[in-house]
C-alpha cells in the first residue's frame, strides 16, 4: 500500500516541476520577447532621431554676410574683357548685364553708363547670373558666390557651410530668391535669411545646379551630372536617361508655347538633344539638336541657343494639330536667319524678358523684339566689344619684348600684344598653332619670343614672323610644351639621349631648353636632344626649368630635377629632402638661389649649399601656378591659385599679399619693368606699380 501511495506523489511533483519550468521558460520568453521590442522601439527611435538630426544639419546653412568697400587701390589699372555676357535684367530702372569684365549698367539709349569692377568693390569679375528680388539686384559670380547691390553699395554673402562659390543660376518667385550653384546644390533666400528645404529632403541629391524654373507649385531642377529633379509638395522625384531624358547633363528648362501640341508642358534641353515632359512625367524627344546651351520662349517660338554658335527656332520644324500648319522651308530660314547678325562660332545663350528676346554671346549681347517685322538681331551696348582691352579672360603667360610689347597670352585665344603704359591693342596673334599657350620666354641676344603651346614651340622674330618647332619635324620630346628656357651654351650640353635634327629658325648662341610632357629637349643649332625617364628623369611629365650657373634644373611631377652637361645627377623628392611637395611648377634663379613653387606646397628656397629655407611658418602651402613665378633683381613674385600675389623681399627677408582689387585672386602670370608688374588672371590682366609692392 505504501509502494503504491509513493508513486502517484512522485508523478505529481514530476507533473509540477515541469508546469513550473514551463512558466518560468514563457516568462522568461515573455521578457526576452518584451525587450526585443524596446530594443526594436529604441533603435526606429534612434534612427528617426538620426535622420531628423542628419535633416536638420543638412538643412542648416552657415551664410556670413559683408559690406564690400572699394580698395584703396590706387597705381592699380586694370585691363580687362567685359564682352562676353551671361545674364541681363532691368533693375532700378536701368538695364544690367553680367559680363566676364564686371558688372554694366546701359542708359536709356542703350549705351554703356557705368562698369562695375574689383576696384569698385567687386571680389571678382567674372559674374554669372543675375535676378531681381526685393528691391536688390543679386548677382551670381564664378568664384566668390553671391553678391547683392543696392543701387550704391555691394553686400556678400559667402556660403561657408555647405561651402559653394559658383553660383550657376538665379531665379526669383514673388517669395524667395531660388539659387543654384555647381558646388554645393541649392539655396533659398526669403529676404531676411537663406535656408536649404530643397536639398534637404530625402532623394535631393544633387549638387551641380545648371537650370531652374518655377511653375505654379513646382520647382523644375536640372543638374550638370545628374537629370533633372521636381520638387512638389515637399516631395523629389528624379528623372534620368532611363525616363528618356536625351542626356544627363540638363542645359535648359522651358514651358512649351501654344505652337506645340503638349503646350504647357516643360521642354528639357540637354547637350544632347531636348525632351518633352508632360504632366505624368512621360518623356519624348521634340529635337535632336545637340549643344544646347538653353531654351527661351518669343513670340510664340521655341528658341534654343548653341554652344557652338547662333540659336535655332525648335518650333520651325514643328507640325501643330490645333492649326495642322507646318513652318514652311522659307519661313524657317528667315527665323533662322536671326542669327544672321549674331557672331558664327561664339557660344550664345537665349533669354526671353519682357517681350525681347536676347541673345547673350562672347561677343556681346543682341536683342530683337518679339513682334518686330524683321528678324534680326541689333547689337546692344557694343562699346563691350569696341572698348574692350583684351582679346579674353583667362592669361596664361606675360612677357616683355625688347621693343616694350606686352605679350599677353590665352589659353583658347591666342596672343595680344599690348602697349602696357596705356593697354592699347597693337596686334593679336592667332591660328592653328597659336593656341593653348602655356609660357612665354624671350630671347634678348636673338631678339625672339619662344611661346610654348600644346602643339609645340612658336618663334616669333622681331617682325611677328612666325617658325614652329614640333615633334615630328624636330624632334621634341612631345608637342605639348609647358615652358621654354633660354640658356648659355655653357650650361646646356649636347650629350644625351634620343636625338634629332630640323633647320634652325635662326641661329643663336644662345640654347633653349623645352620642359614638355615627354622629357626635356635641348635645342642646339637646330639639332634636338631629348632626355626621357629612360635616361634618369624623375618624370617625363616637366612644367619648368631654370638654369643656375652650370647646373639645369626641372621641376616635374615626381620632384626637383638637378641636370649638369643634360645628365641627372640628383632628384629631390619629399622622401629624400626637405621639398614640401613633390609636384614642381614654377621655378625661379636668384643669384644663386633657387627659389621653387609647387602645386600645394608653396614657396621654397634651394641654397647654393644645398640647403633648404621654408616660408610656411610665414605664409603657408598653398597652391602656386603653373610657371607664376618672377624675380626682378629685388623682390620675388608668386602667382598663386586662390591668394592673389604673394611678394618676398630678398632684403627684409618678408612677404607681403596683394590681393584687395585683383580681377582673380589666381593669379596665373608675372611679368615686370623697371615702373611696374603686370599680372595676368583668370579674369583679366592688372598693372600695379612697384611701390604699392614695397
Amino acid at each position: 500500500m505504501k509502494q503504491a501511495f509513493r508513486v502517484p506523489t512522485l508523478v505529481r511533483s514530476f507533473i509540477g516541476t515541469v508546469k513550473r519550468r514551463r512558466a518560468i521558460i514563457a516568462i522568461a520568453a515573455a521578457v526576452l520577447i518584451t525587450a526585443a521590442v524596446v530594443i526594436a522601439i529604441l533603435y526606429i527611435n534612434s534612427r528617426i532621431e538620426e535622420e531628423r538630426r542628419q535633416q536638420e544639419a543638412a538643412a542648416k546653412i552657415d551664410v556670413k554676410e559683408n559690406a564690400l568697400r572699394p580698395p584703396a587701390a590706387d597705381g592699380m589699372t586694370l585691363f580687362l574683357n567685359a564682352s562676353e555676357v551671361r545674364a541681363t535684367v532691368v533693375y532700378a530702372g536701368a538695364r544690367y548685364f553680367a559680363t566676364s569684365g564686371g558688372l554694366i549698367a546701359l542708359d536709356d539709349s542703350g549705351s554703356v553708363k557705368r562698369r562695375y569692377a574689383t576696384l569698385d568693390g567687386l571680389p571678382e569679375v567674372d559674374l554669372t547670373a543675375l535676378a531681381v528680388f526685393r528691391d536688390r539686384l543679386f548677382i551670381g559670380t564664378a568664384a566668390s558666390g553671391l553678391l547683392s547691390f543696392d543701387g550704391e553699395q555691394f553686400k556678400s554673402h559667402q556660403f561657408v557651410k555647405p561651402r559653394a562659390t559658383r553660383v550657376s543660376v538665379l531665379a526669383a518667385t514673388p517669395s524667395e530668391l531660388l539659387i543654384g550653384t555647381l558646388d554645393g546644390g541649392m539655396f533659398e533666400y526669403d529676404g531676411e535669411r537663406f535656408t536649404r528645404r530643397i536639398n534637404s529632403a530625402t532623394g535631393a541629391d544633387f549638387s551641380r545646379v545648371t537650370a531652374l524654373l518655377p511653375v505654379e507649385s513646382r520647382l523644375y531642377i536640372g543638374t550638370h551630372n545628374s537629370g533633372l529633379y521636381i520638387w512638389r509638395e515637399a516631395q523629389i522625384e528624379h528623372l534620368t536617361t532611363s525616363e528618356g531624358l536625351p542626356s544627363s547633363h540638363v542645359t535648359g528648362l522651358a514651358v512649351l508655347p501654344s505652337s506645340f501640341d503638349e503646350a504647357g508642358s516643360l521642354a528639357v534641353a540637354t547637350d544632347f538633344g531636348v525632351a518633352v515632359l508632360d504632366e505624368s512625367n512621360s518623356m519624348k524627344p521634340i529635337s535632336s539638336q545637340p549643344n544646347v546651351t538653353s531654351l527661351a520662349v518669343s513670340g510664340g517660338h521655341l528658341w534654343a541657343g548653341l554652344f557652338n554658335g547662333g540659336i535655332v527656332d525648335l518650333s520651325s520644324d514643328h507640325v501643330s494639330t490645333r492649326t495642322g500648319e507646318r513652318t514652311s522651308g522659307a519661313d524657317a530660314q528667315s527665323e533662322s536667319s536671326a542669327a544672321g547678325a549674331l557672331p558664327r562660332s561664339a557660344p550664345c545663350a537665349v533669354v526671353a524678358e519682357a517681350g525681347t528676346l536676347w541673345a547673350l554671346t562672347s561677343e556681346g549681347a543682341f536683342a530683337r523684339e518679339a513682334g518686330s517685322a524683321t528678324s534680326r538681331f541689333e547689337r546692344v551696348a557694343g562699346a563691350l566689344v569696341s572698348e574692350r582691352a583684351l582679346t579674353a579672360s583667362h592669361v596664361t603667360a606675360l612677357a616683355l619684348d625688347g621693343q616694350g610689347r606686352l605679350w599677353t597670352a590665352y589659353f583658347d585665344r591666342g596672343i595680344d600684344l599690348l602697349a602696357p603704359q596705356t593697354g592699347e591693342l597693337l596686334s593679336h596673334i592667332e591660328d592653328d598653332r597659336v593656341r593653348e599657350v602655356n609660357s612665354l620666354a624671350v630671347d634678348p641676344g636673338a631678339d625672339r619670343m619662344a611661346a610654348a603651346t600644346s602643339r609645340g614651340v612658336v618663334l616669333f622674330d622681331g617682325r611677328l614672323k612666325q617658325s614652329a618647332l614640333t615633334r615630328e619635324r624636330d624632334g621634341l620630346a612631345s608637342d605639348s610644351v609647358a615652358h621654354v628656357t633660354f640658356v648659355d651654351a655653357g650650361v646646356a650640353s649636347s650629350v644625351g639621349g634620343a636625338s634629332g635634327s630640323g633647320p634652325s629658325p635662326r641661329s643663336s648662341s644662345r640654347v633653349m631648353v623645352l620642359a614638355t610632357a615627354g622629357g626635356l629637349t635641348e635645342i642646339r643649332d637646330g639639332r634636338a636632344r631629348s632626355l626621357t625617364a629612360f635616361h634618369g628623369l624623375a618624370s617625363n611629365h616637366l612644367y619648368a626649368s631654370a638654369a643656375g650657373g652650370s647646373r639645369l634644373f626641372a621641376g616635374s611631377l615626381a620632384g626637383l630635377i638637378e641636370l649638369e652637361g643634360l645628365r641627372v645627377v640628383r632628384t629631390y623628392k619629399t622622401s629624400n629632402s626637405r621639398l614640401a611637395h613633390d609636384w614642381v611648377v614654377a621655378l625661379v634663379e636668384a643669384g644663386g638661389t633657387l627659389y621653387v613653387g609647387t602645386n600645394g606646397g608653396g614657396v621654397q628656397a634651394l641654397l647654393p649649399t644645398g640647403e633648404w629655407v621654408d616660408f610656411e611658418s610665414e605664409i603657408g602651402r598653398f597652391e602656386v601656378n603653373q610657371n607664376a613665378m618672377r624675380y626682378d633683381g629685388w623682390r620675388l613674385y608668386v602667382g598663386t591659385s586662390d591668394r592673389g600675389l604673394l611678394v618676398y623681399d630678398e632684403a627684409a627677408r618678408r612677404w607681403l599679399r596683394i590681393s584687395a582689387g585683383l580681377p582673380s585672386q589666381s593669379v596665373t602670370a608675372i611679368a615686370s619693368d623697371d615702373q611696374f608688374v603686370y599680372l595676368g588672371t583668370l579674369n583679366g590682366l592688372v598693372r600695379i606699380e612697384k611701390r604699392l609692392s614695397e
